[in-house]
């Protein structure tokens, strides 16, 4: 655990940076509820089969932005701010040339991406509505996206903080103008989303003109050696947002099969209070990468090694704490999105059973942040790239022997496997590193 020294520095980061992902989790379900009462349940399910799309342009500003931050809080532990300026100047660059292609595919292959992702008659009808819109966004949120990290690293939290919080208050009172004012449903939302996104563009993009933050023009370059330890790195993070959308996947195209769209339009309300759960400790993770990063540049073996354990006690308990959430309010959840009775009493039966998750979901992730915040990309991508693949056999499996209960518990299932394999990640990164440098003999100890 931290010392009470390191308390202080530990909430500065932490604290925001979970209240920022807390805050576009609650802007999401946001979106769901009023999609839900004024579109009904294909509104839901649509929402839910078009979001890997946009999780995938999450992760790839995530991805991105995380590997250079990463690489430049390193650098500045370790003295070298040129490295640092440089790692910085070049993901920057990287953000903008990401954006353009997958906005024209986005554009150009809405409809035969979302049928393959299990979307379905009215279903996909209003998939298609939502992406055809938000494609238009694309730009300006894998820059926000990737951006943030870079801001973070700076040690400039709270802006970073009030920049999410900005974006989602415009985004709920778009919402509301959108959807229900001016009935345009699905799209309305979308359209709320993109405006939200460019307002967070004009912030971010000021931070960065502001003289003490501007980008020296001979830093904003393609350092390639850097790039490439980018995308390295970035492989984790970019995993960690877009992979739990296999999940979303292979559970939308079972619960077509099992269970129709009233099941799938169930799934999206799961998700969607799933996401507060996942988006809290991944804030964790996320918030504390900067500190361990610089930590870790320094050869403070002791002070990376309080974090990441600090890291496991939090995410742990926000994982039980969200599972008894889930319980109590298993009732009462449905009603909130404007569910069909018949999907609501499938929710209440479900949501207990998918949420057992989350307690294992803890310490995977928080796993998952403390080896790519500490350089190890191999690590930090068995769990993420594992996760993927596990999904796609237990959630398959499991439909298949038990119909829809196997697609509730297939999440755990899954979760618990990941856990263990975490932790044999680290007994072997600590028996590895023990045997290499003696000089980190308690960095990794389990």
């Amino acid at each position: 655990m931290i010392t009470k020294s390191m308390v202080r520095e530990y909430l500065k980061y932490i604290v925001p940076t979970m209240l920022t992902f807390t805050l576009a989790s609650v802007y999401s379900i946001v979106d769901g509820v009023f999609v839900g009462h004024a579109v009904g349940d294909a509104g839901l399910a649509g929402i839910n089969v078009a979001f890997p799309l946009v999780a995938l342009v999450m992760a790839v500003g995530t991805g991105i932005g995380m590997g250079g931050g990463v690489i430049s809080s390193i650098a500045r532990g370790a003295g070298d701010d040129a490295k640092s300026r440089r790692a910085v100047g070049t993901t920057f660059l990287m953000l903008i040339i990401a954006a353009v292609p997958i906005m024209a595919a986005l554009i150009v292959l809405a409809e035969p991406i979302l049928t393959a992702l299990g979307g379905r008659g009215e279903t996909l009808d209003q998939a298609v509505s939502y992406i055809s819109v938000i494609a238009w966004g694309v730009p300006f949120q894998i820059f926000v996206t990737g951006c943030t990290p870079l801001i973070r690293n700076q040690g400039k939290v709270a802006y970073a903080m009030a920049v999410q919080v900005f974006a989602g208050l415009m985004n709920v009172a778009l919402d509301f103008v959108f959807v229900i004012l001016m009935g345009w449903g699905t799209a309305g939302a979308a359209a709320a989303t993109v405006a939200s996104q460019i307002a967070a563009f004009v912030l971010v993009a000021a931070f960065f003109l502001l003289k003490r933050n501007r980008i020296a023009m001979a830093d904003l370059r393609i350092d390639k050696a850097i790039a490439a330890h980018v995308l390295k790195l970035g492989m984790a993070p970019f995993g960690l947002t877009l992979l739990p959308e296999a999940t979303v996947v292979a559970i939308n195209v079972n619960a077509v099969a099992y269970g129709g769209e009233t099941a799938v339009a169930a799934y999206a309300v799961i998700s969607y209070t799933a996401c507060v759960i996942q988006m809290l400790i991944q804030g964790i993770g996320d918030g504390s990468q900067p500190l361990i990063s610089k930590h870790y540049g320094q050869g403070d073996v002791d002070g990376v090694r309080r974090f990441r354990n600090t890291n496991y006690l939090i995410a742990v308990s926000i994982g039980i704490l969200g599972l008894a959430a889930m319980f109590v309010f298993r009732e009462q959840i449905p009603h909130l999105f404007g569910a069909s009775g018949e999907a609501a009493s499938l929710i209440a039966w479900a949501l207990p059973i998918f949420s057992v998750a989350y307690v294992f979901y803890g310490f995977t992730h928080a796993s998952t942040s403390y080896f790519y915040a500490v350089d190890d990309a191999r690590a930090s991508s068995i769990i993420v790239y594992g996760e993927a693949v596990l999904v796609v056999l237990v959630v398959f499996g499991m439909a298949r022997i038990a119909g829809l209960d196997g697609i509730w518990v297939s999440v755990t299932i899954v979760q618990m496997v990941l856990a263990c394999v975490a932790g044999a990640l680290l007994r072997r990164r600590h028996r590895s590193r023990a045997s290499r440098a003696k000089m980190e003999p308690a960095l990794d100890r389990p």
